[in-house]
């Protein structure tokens, strides 16, 4: 018996590792309703961050309109903040409902998902230095911002690897055997590059939207169309968006097991995926047809729908996960030791916590507009 055919037998053997002793501190469907929730608040932060950047650097080349240079410049970074604070829940939660399988794979890759924070903070930092180096030489706004973009898609690959590994317990003890060191990614996963396509390809399709609603807010305060050719833009981005979104999930649909996916369009599953095409095609379509018609309501409501339509993806991505681990993990095998009052404080900390963080965002845009108005009214 050759070692290949060893570290199969074994790991046909090797049981997952147990629990927490401590288990869910309330049912299982309360903590996933929870987890849809604030990650699809991150994955919003996520894209409109990540497209912004895109956006930026694109204009930069380009040698395009000033004021959306200057508009991107300001955002990213309070994005940026966004995309980390919301991110922090999720991850809780995740490691609270799939804890043995996320640890376990985040030894696997150590050596990268090590990475993860120092990468984070590069990012944060070059888009603070674009925004404060405000007549820095082009080229040099440029690489800042390119070293920014390549961070942050370094992070996103990180996760979709460690995510990947983290459902597919079978192949963990063959690639811990090849690489303790940690120094390994999951490239043999086959649904790899299309979940990362899937992953970053939303980017261009929120933050398309966001600037749909800035270029008509432009003309209006303006009282002309110097806002059309950012509407126009973003609408072209958020189209293609859609366009590498499309070929992603289909790329993912033709390389996941055909029996995981059965499954899990035979559960709730499909019902959040209809749900979630639905919200994005009226989402779309309120974008286009309010950057046709410069009409501030239609793009602010596709943004609300783009929001529903992530947490719907969400949960039905989670549905897939679910039966990627079913062989090996299910919620009905984790204990319940009810714990409501810790709950009520998360719940009250994450309500109070959201609500600040929108009164701060309308303060410091009532601010922005403020001073946009004085600057072009002298």
């Amino acid at each position: 018996m050759n070692i290949t055919h060893l570290i199969a037998a074994i790991t046909a053997q090797v049981p997952m590792p147990t629990p927490d002793p401590l288990g869910y501190p309330v049912p299982a469907i309360l903590l996933q309703i929870l987890s849809y929730f604030t990650l699809g608040l991150h994955f919003i932060a996520v894209n409109f961050t990540l497209g912004g950047l895109l956006y930026l650097i694109w204009t930069k080349l380009r040698k395009g309109d000033d004021g959306v240079q200057k508009y991107l410049s300001a955002s990213l970074p309070l994005g940026f903040s966004y995309l980390v604070t919301l991110g922090i829940p999720p991850l809780l939660f995740v490691q609270v409902m799939y804890g043995q399988m996320f640890y376990s794979s985040s030894v696997i890759i150590g050596a990268f998902w090590i990475l993860v924070v120092p990468l984070l903070i590069l990012a944060y930092g070059m888009m603070y230095l674009n925004k404060f180096k405000k007549n820095a030489k082009p080229n040099t706004q440029l690489i800042v911002l390119g070293i920014s973009l390549l961070a942050m898609l370094t992070v996103g690959f990180i996760y979709v690897n460690n995510l990947t590994l983290s459902m597919t317990p079978d192949a963990w003890l063959a690639k811990y055997a090849a690489n303790p060191a940690g120094s390994q990614l999951n490239h043999e996963e086959p649904t790899l590059f299309a979940r990362y396509a899937l992953f970053m390809s939303p980017a261009l399709v929120v933050a398309g939207a966001a600037l749909v609603l800035v270029g008509i807010l432009r003309s209006k305060w303006r009282g002309d169309d110097s806002g059309n050719a950012i509407s126009d833009m973003g609408m072209k981005g958020h189209i293609i968006g859609r366009a590498l979104t499309v070929a992603a999930a289909g790329g993912l649909a033709a390389t996941l097991p055909k029996e995981t996916f059965e499954a899990m369009m035979a559960g709730p599953g499909k019902l959040f995926l209809a749900i979630g095409i639905v919200l994005a095609v009226l989402a779309t379509v309120l974008v286009i047809v309010g950057a046709k018609k410069k009409m501030v309501l239609l793009p602010i409501t596709g943004i609300v729908l783009m929001v529903l339509e992530v947490i719907m993806l969400v949960a039905s991505r989670d549905f897939l996960r679910q039966e990627y681990l079913r062989p090996h993990f299910e919620f009905g095998h984790v204990p319940i030791f009810e714990q409501w009052g810790m709950v009520g404080i998360f719940v009250a900390s994450m309500v109070a916590g959201l609500a600040l963080l929108i009164v701060l965002t309308v303060k410091v845009s009532k601010n922005a507009i403020a001073k946009y108005k004085e600057t072009h009214a002298a």
